[in-house]
């Protein structure tokens, strides 16, 4: 409205102070202040998160701090009317809505992955290693007076034998390998380089509705007049649900005669209102897909629990006057007529349900034994006490009445006749916790994961799904979206340890909940599926979103998407997280181990070798090199590289899920796992070294042969000391060592490749490499087997020290 008159314009030139007017369908194009309403609904789940429609108002709101989800004089630009109309004045466009804000927060620069910033590191100081080894080398053999040409051979050959130069690609193909199995498990990962971030998740923080919950409403508890229906709170605790289980032979388990239906007069009658004063319908009754409002679709799910088929029961009742649910009414009424030959004297009969005290109040009977009698006041203070303790277990409360009809209302309608109610019962209803997740929330505490709820739903309803699922253990905190603004930032750093639910929060209170979880050194997955979301999506270590219900812009800012929606499959994810996380460790400490080896064959050979010669022949000179630039290149991408991908895929220990989740700084590269492939690589190198000092003493003097035999000693060590690493530091001998087929195979087939170098001329020409008779090999064998065996002989030293409390 501008000048007094109505226009249509494009709503990106909507400016604040513009006045428009919206109803029923209607996308709200920028956030409003609302200045006139009738019966206005509308549907924020795209800000908030929750599903169920927000009731709006034009009362003034005072709190300068309030949740978003409590501005109920407020239109949200991306929201949609569901109901009503309204005329409201525009406050803020574009970036300066809540939409917009979100929008800003979700631009932010993305961090580096713990695994990119250690591969990093690592390459910076193989580099810096790499030159300062070279040049070392290099200036030693010029001084020995070695040709400028030889030693460039030699500082080249150095520089490849220190660098892995398979790591990257074997890194890549394992967290592909990882992601592919994610998949099949409905863990869809984005972003590769997350993937061994998974691993080391310590806090889940979690959306409740749709991911710890069922997403739907389903009826926990019956109450007939004043008593509670003990059948199907049986029902309830042996099935969990209602629709999956309504087949027949289920049912017999509890109801062995429905003639009970038949004998109990008010739980009859409470179905039958439930059932037919209730718009709600099965499209798909199989897949249990109904159409209609949550709290309806409960109802027919529970009417289905019984047998009362919806068709069947309107086509004998059949429907002649309604008047719909309000917000106002807070009840819906409905008149069907009654089949001839069960009328007893009435035409009609008037179903009511709603609020259970706008319900009470409407009612003067009661059902007793099968008998309808007055009313007390002891009756109506029974309900109120009933109606409180299932609201304390935040559940949704229906009141049921009925009356019986001898004609229809006339011109006043059915609100004339909305009295004199015999109050039935009622039921109470909640969206209940996925059956799978019980499990899951075990797991975690078991791997030491700790799950947090952050929800926009209430805090009385999120408390009482927390307590349900063992959230609230160890005196766990509850805190609502206005007593976290009124927290400092190192209030909420200090108290985040404690609390375990977020209610009523926005998405800058989301964002600031990972930040304080994260400046305390956890690693954070955090869920979503709204537009809301994103922020903290981005903000998380690992960002979840959901693939059902989620929208486009949760799962662009997410590194995981959940094609089932369901808070199971993270634990499955971090799981494969944490076997492809140790995985790495193994294969990146297997290449470093190998590189070390070759380093040092190269430098001790170069540097010291000629003196090592002299003390153990009293020969003076220059020996050989002992390996090639190619011959390295082959053992890094060949020989060590297909072994290092089959530990890469190489089975989980069985505890793996018992063991607490790798700390946020903690390095694959540790100062002890450095020390420990230092010692490793140096003990693999003293067979190659053994093999370059006797070959020249044992056989003829063909430099060709002795490369051969130091090139072949070192590639037979490297495999066989892959075993080594498949289960740690511990020794190899404690549990079944060929228990990886993968790995077999790559050894095999390496060591059938390093043959094929040997043997086949064009090869040979290559590699520069030769032929080695019996006597070769026999050295070869046990300058190979001895190193690896001692070096698992003194892993299991180091480990039974360890496990004593003994440092080293």
């Amino acid at each position: 409205i501008r000048s007094g008159r109505e226009k249509s314009i494009y709503s990106k030139n909507l400016v604040p102070g513009d006045i428009i007017k919206l109803s029923a369908g209607d996308l709200v194009s920028a956030d409003c202040r609302i200045i006139k309403q009738v019966n206005l609904q509308a549907d924020e789940s795209i800000l908030t998160g929750e599903s169920e429609p927000v009731s709006k108002t034009t009362s003034v709101i005072t709190s300068q701090h309030i949740p978003l989800g409590d501005k109920k004089n407020l239109l949200f630009s991306g929201t949609t009317i569901v109901k009503g109309r309204c005329v409201a004045v525009v406050i803020g466009t574009g970036q300066h809505t809540e939409i917009g804000k979100i929008a800003s927060m979700v631009q932010e620069e993305e961090d580096m992955t713990p695994l990119q910033v250690e591969l990093k590191t690592v390459g910076k100081r193989i580099g810096i290693i790499c030159i300062a080894v070279s040049v070392i080398v290099f200036a030693a053999g010029i001084l020995k007076g070695n040709s400028v040409a030889q030693m460039l051979l030699v500082a080249v050959a150095l520089a490849v034998a220190a660098i892995p130069e398979g790591l990257p690609a074997i890194v890549t193909v394992s967290l592909a390998l990882g992601v592919q199995k994610m998949a099949k498990n409905n863990a869809i990962v984005r972003k590769l380089s997350s993937v061994e971030t998974l691993g080391g998740v310590s806090v889940i923080c979690t959306d409740k509705t749709g991911t710890l919950t069922e997403n739907k409403m389903m009826v926990r508890k019956i109450y007939t007049g004043l008593d509670p229906v003990s059948e199907y709170d049986s029902y309830i605790k042996k099935y969990g649900k209602t629709c999956s289980s309504s087949d027949s032979d289920s049912k017999k388990d509890i109801y062995p005669s429905f003639k009970k239906l038949d004998s109990d007069l008010a739980l009859k009658l409470l179905l039958d209102n439930a059932v037919l004063c209730n718009d709600a319908y099965y499209l798909d009754k199989e897949q249990c897909e109904i159409v209609g409002d949550p709290t309806e679709a409960a109802l027919i799910e529970l009417t289905d629990a019984y047998s009362l088929d919806k068709n069947n029961m309107e086509d004998l009742y059949r429907r002649v006057m309604e008047e719909p649910f309000d917000s106002i009414r807070k009840m819906m009424t409905t008149i069907n007529k009654i089949p001839e030959g069960t009328r007893g004297g009435h035409d009609y009969i008037l179903f009511s349900k709603g609020a259970p005290e706008v319900i009470m109040e409407k009612c003067t009977r009661i059902i007793k034994d099968g008998q309808i009698i007055d009313m007390s006041g002891s009756d109506r203070d029974k309900i109120i006490d009933n109606n409180s303790l299932l609201a304390g277990k935040a559940m949704r409360n229906l009141g049921f009445a009925f009356k019986y009809l001898d004609s229809l209302p006339g011109e006043d309608g059915i609100a004339r006749e909305e009295n004199d109610l015999v109050y039935l019962g009622m039921v109470g209803m909640i969206d209940p916790p996925r059956p799978e997740v019980y499990d899951a929330i075990e797991k975690c505490k078991k791997a030491n994961i700790k799950v947090i709820m952050v929800t926009g739903d209430h805090k009385l309803t999120a408390t009482a799904i927390g307590a349900e699922l063992g959230l609230m253990e160890y005196g766990g905190r509850v805190i609502d979206g206005l007593e976290f603004d009124n927290m400092t930032e190192s209030e909420l750093e200090e108290q985040i340890e404690d609390i375990r639910i977020f209610a009523r929060v926005s998405p800058s209170n989301k964002v600031a909940i990972v930040d304080a979880l994260k400046k305390k050194q956890h690693i954070v997955a955090m869920t979503g599926d709204g537009i809301n979301d994103a922020p903290s999506l981005k903000k998380a270590d690992i960002g979840i979103a959901m693939g059902i219900v989620g929208t486009d812009v949760s799962k662009e800012s997410s590194d995981m998407i959940l094609t089932d929606d369901n808070f199971a499959t993270i634990i499955k994810a971090i799981k494969e997280g944490r076997i492809i996380y140790d995985n790495l460790k193994k294969f990146i400490l297997f290449l470093l181990s190998c590189n070390i080896s070759e380093v040092l064959i190269m430098f001790v050979s170069i540097v010291v070798g000629d003196y090592i010669f002299y003390l153990i022949t009293g020969q003076r000179g220059f020996l050989y090199i002992p390996l090639l630039p190619v011959q390295i290149l082959w053992m890094n991408l060949i020989t060590d590289g297909l072994p290092a991908m089959a530990l890469g895929i190489d089975p989980p220990e069985k505890n793996i899920m018992d063991r607490k989740a790798t700390k946020k700084k903690e390095p694959i590269l540790s100062s002890r796992r450095l020390l420990m492939v230092g010692w490793q690589g140096l003990v693999m190198t003293l067979g190659a070294l053994f093999v370059y000092f006797s070959a020249p003493l044992l056989f003829s003097d063909i430099p060709h042969i002795f490369q051969t035999m130091v090139f072949t000693t070192l590639v037979i060590t490297q495999l066989f000391h892959t075993y080594n690493f498949r289960f740690g530091d511990r020794g190899i001998f404690t549990r079944h060592i060929f228990g990886n087929k993968y790995l077999n195979i790559a050894v095999l087939v390496s060591i059938l490749l390093q043959v094929a170098i040997i043997y086949i001329p064009w090869f040979q020409d290559v590699f520069k490499t030769t032929s080695l008779s019996l006597d070769h090999w026999l050295l070869i064998a046990a300058s190979s087997i001895v190193p690896v065996l001692l070096i698992n002989f003194i892993n299991e030293i180091m480990y039974k020290r360890r496990r004593s409390g003994v440092s080293y």
